[in-house]
């Protein structure tokens, strides 16, 4: 795959940053800057089809009626321009990331608060340098023991409801009918908008208008919408 600016990371890296638990003052003061809760595999770091990526991101060989037509079309996804090697420790080791700098710029500049959720929980030190971006991480699941590991992120979620600050929940595996029930269920105090990217594109540029216009204009009422693309569970939501 041809990419600019490429550059390997190999570090060593601090703990996470942010505990599990909501920090009880943004009820107190009233914060209602919203939250953008990101994970980063089929998020940001992309898999895109190799076949298209040979062919300079190209969809005219394929065959009419092709499923990847619509979605490695110009107007739907990021094209990758941005490769690394990032150290995700003795049982990962070299794991190698491509991303879209328009997206990660786009994210960047949303006032928002962004936090990662995702199982690079460890490792996102790497990320926010590869990235340059500056992103805390909430801690949701136990690394050594992987307590935590299937049902973490969803509790996450659940558990900043509290806050009554508008959230995105970003996420291409998770964002389930079933956690929108969930969420629903919770009494959200202020809207929620789950977003799940199609894994080897990421975040669409669709998802990332829709992103962008939530964060600037949140809806006044707790609505609960999820908005999801691709892996076998393709939806629009609201509860």
């Amino acid at each position: 795959m041809t990419t600019n600016n490429r550059k390997d990371i190999t570090l060593t890296l601090p703990k996470q940053h942010v505990d599990q638990r909501p920090d009880a003052r943004h009820v107190e003061t009233g914060n209602r800057r919203p939250l953008v809760l990101i994970d980063f595999d089929g998020v940001i770091n992309q898999f895109p089809d190799e076949k298209v990526r040979r062919r300079q991101n190209s969809t005219a060989w394929m065959k009419p009626g092709d499923p990847r037509i619509p979605v490695y079309d110009p107007t739907n996804w990021f094209p990758p321009d941005h490769s690394r090697t990032v150290w995700a420790g003795n049982y990962h080791g070299n794991i190698h990331i491509h991303w879209a700098a328009q997206l990660v710029d786009r994210l960047r500049e949303l006032d928002a608060e962004i936090l990662w959720l995702s199982t690079w929980q460890p490792y996102t030190a790497a990320l926010n340098l590869a990235l340059d971006v500056d992103w805390q991480t909430i801690t949701w699941y136990d690394p050594i023991t992987r307590e935590g590991r299937y049902t973490g992120k969803r509790r996450s979620v659940i558990s900043r409801l509290v806050l009554g600050r508008p959230i995105v929940w970003i996420d291409d595996e998770e964002t389930t009918y079933d956690a929108g029930l969930a969420i629903q269920s919770s009494r959200p105090t202020a809207p929620v908008l789950g977003v799940g990217p199609h894994s080897d594109i990421g975040i669409s540029r669709p998802q990332m208008d829709l992103i962008e216009q939530f964060v600037a204009a949140p809806p006044a009422e707790p609505t609960v919408r999820f908005e999801v693309t691709g892996n076998g569970h393709e939806g629009h939501w609201g509860f």
